[in-house]
């Protein structure tokens, strides 16, 4: 009875927060259950260099520079 409510409250979300919502649950039990790895999230080469995609490298560089904050000019 619960899993009802819980339905009925999931499909009274507007359907594109609800799609984004089934994403992130979904990425984050994907990463959870190591079925792949947050570097392959941000980062693929196919899509970069071949498909010419450079806003994932942009991506990849931005996220770099978050989790490694360091100033190489003084």
């Amino acid at each position: 009875m619960a899993y009802q409510s819980l339905r009925l409250e999931y499909l009274q979300i507007p359907p594109v927060s609800r799609a984004y919502t089934t994403a992130c649950v979904l990425t984050t039990a994907a990463v959870q259950l190591e079925l792949i790895t947050p570097f392959q999230l941000y980062f693929n080469p196919e899509l970069i260099f071949k498909h010419f995609q450079v806003l994932q490298l942009d991506t990849y560089i931005f996220s770099w520079k978050m989790y490694f904050p360091i100033n190489l000019v003084e």
